[in-house]
């Protein structure tokens, strides 16, 4: 029989390591509902194709139908640049329950909803981005072979 063993599994609350957190005498941390499933992903757009739309097969070949399909070409592509961007509001509401000890300009920070609008854009985006990185590093398993009872016996 394989038994499944955990070696290495991820802490629900994570003490990041942004504007010197850890070293501060009660760190803030990120508690976890749950942690994302390698797949999820939280892309910020969908990708786009750029010939296999509506708009492409309306173009005529006049001049302007050439400009507006340059337009589109443009506007697709930093569409699907923006597809590869995390959604980092969107991972923070379907995997953070809460946020501890962690406060900016004397207003505390405790639920997803606050870490977003209290905190400077630049600051909720680096500590999300590294809870992020956190929570979709592996957890390490291994796994042992268990002899059953049976076989033990039976060799006797």
């Amino acid at each position: 029989m394989a038994v499944l063993r955990s070696l290495k599994q991820k802490n629900r609350a994570f003490t990041f390591e942004a504007f010197g957190n850890v070293g501060a005498e009660t760190p803030a941390k990120i508690v976890f509902s749950r942690f994302p499933l390698p797949d999820e992903t939280y892309p910020l757009a969908s990708q786009k194709a750029v010939l296999d739309s509506a708009f492409v097969r309306e173009l005529d070949g006049s001049a302007t139908s050439k400009e507006r399909l340059v337009d589109h070409v443009i506007n697709t592509m930093v569409d699907n640049m923006t597809a590869n961007r995390v959604d980092l509001q969107r991972f923070f509401g379907e995997c953070v329950e809460r946020i501890d000890d962690l406060s900016f300009d004397g207003r505390d920070i405790k639920t997803r909803a606050d870490f977003f609008a209290v905190l400077p854009e630049e600051a909720a985006y680096a500590i999300a981005l590294e809870a992020y990185a956190y929570a979709k590093e592996s957890d390490v398993f291994s796994v042992d072979e268990k002899k059953s009872s049976k076989s033990d016996t039976s060799s006797i």
